[in-house]
């Protein structure tokens, strides 16, 4: 059975290892500037582009898949 995680809980998930050792500098500063995109736009992905999409994708396999 295949999980399937909407790109908003990846970005809500990532949110909480922003400010730790688990990301790097750059996986923080861009997590930090997807988030504050994403929360200027009421929750709404399409907000994001097709490769912070697969940057968010990619971070977040690293941590959570």
């Amino acid at each position: 059975m295949t999980r399937t995680v909407s790109i908003g809980a990846m970005i809500e998930q990532l949110d909480g290892l922003r400010d730790t050792d688990d990301l790097n500098q750059w996986e923080q500063d861009f997590v930090t500037s997807v988030l504050e995109r994403y929360l200027r736009a009421r929750k709404d992905t399409r907000s994001l582009t097709e490769k912070q999409v697969e940057i968010i994708e990619r971070i977040w396999k690293k941590h959570f898949a």
